[in-house]
């Protein structure tokens, strides 16, 4: 008889128990935040409501503040390349929550339809229109601040240290998967990473936000070259004709990227690690100090860069069958991080 009560007594303690999970979980999504208009969100998104940071690299609201941006009325602002049926009954937050967690996650196509309930056809179709859009509506921005706005808001280090400096630039690459032909596979392969990449170009303010990024190259290019080739002396040129640069102001940089000589046409400076004289067998002592003195700023532009790579679909192996909009993906991906908390305060 002490048998079957004992029993009883765990049946009834596990109905309580799961009664406590179900209402733990009924409180998780009754907090869920509404969208601004007051409609309620759909199913799929409450689904991952408690782990928006790591499905989509953003909070909850955070995640509403880039839906107003890229939805700013009641319908989508761009049309389909082909008619999908099962958009009908597909929020629009949803969709965006789909090209988000797969930029994020790099989950494939049909862990995203099983995830969402839609073909994974349809997943990828949405994923290429959102994109094209999303890099339209991006690249519309003018995300280079005026100077005055860059030395305003400079760390108090940064601004002692180099008070003229508007922005820092760095090369990252990205591997892909490898191209048949052996002509592409010679033009992409990386010495530095032993494998076929592209690569682009990064520039970042002094609190880090990312004010330049360049189109891909293939990864056999030299800092040097991705310096004229993406545009960005052409972009530093025309800043000054506008007003948003003045004369002397710096560019800060790694030593691969000897360009002094273009740098200082465009009547800017250029602040690199300084390197060893050919008559001497090592660095002076103010040599070393001013190294260390860029280090210590210039790697700040490493972290917006790995703030990029966060989003797993750069990390990992692109795709060849994303390469019809893979500059898409990487510039889209670069600006998102501006929608994120500054990686250095004021």
């Amino acid at each position: 008889m002490d048998i079957l009560a004992h029993a009883a007594e765990n049946i009834k303690m596990k109905e309580e128990y799961a009664k406590l999970i179900l209402e733990n979980e009924n409180l998780k999504r009754s907090q869920v935040k509404q969208v601004d208009k007051g409609t309620s969100i759909d199913l799929s998104t409450q689904r991952f409501s408690c782990s928006f940071q790591y499905y989509t690299g953003f909070l909850y609201d955070r995640f509403y503040n880039v839906y107003n941006f890229f939805v700013p009325g009641v319908d989508l602002p761009f049309e389909f390349s082909k008619n999908i049926s099962s958009l009908v009954s597909f929020s629009l937050e949803d969709q965006l929550l789909l090209v988000l967690i797969k930029l994020r996650q790099d989950f494939d196509f049909k862990h995203l339809s099983n995830m969402f309930g839609i073909s994974s056809q349809d997943c990828s179709c949405l994923f290429t229109n959102w994109i094209n859009y999303m890099f339209y509506r991006l690249g519309s921005l003018d995300i280079w601040p005026h100077r005055d706005i860059i030395i305003e808001n400079m760390p108090e280090q940064f601004k002692t240290d180099y008070p003229n400096t508007i922005i820092i630039i760095d090369g990252t690459e990205l591997k892909i998967q490898r191209p048949s032909s052996l002509h592409r596979q010679s033009q992409c392969y990386s010495d530095y990473k032993s494998c076929t990449t592209l690569k682009g170009l990064v520039g970042v303010d002094p609190r880090v936000s990312i004010v330049f990024a360049s189109m891909l190259f293939s990864g056999s290019i030299s800092d040097k070259e991705i310096t004229h080739r993406s545009g960005f002396l052409d972009t530093l040129k025309s800043l000054l004709q506008s007003g948003k640069l003045q004369e002397g102001d710096g560019v800060m940089a790694d030593k691969g990227f000897t360009i002094e000589k273009e740098i200082n046409n465009v009547r800017l400076c250029l602040n690199i690690p300084p390197f060893v004289p050919s008559s001497a067998s090592q660095m002076s002592g103010p040599a070393v100090a001013e190294t260390i003195k860029i280090a210590k700023h210039r790697v700040h532009v490493e972290r917006a860069i790995c703030r990029v790579k966060q989003f797993k679909l750069l990390t990992n192996k692109v795709s060849l069958s994303l390469f019809s909009c893979v500059n898409q993906i990487w510039l889209v991906c670069c600006v998102l991080t501006n929608f994120m908390p500054f990686l250095i305060e004021k």
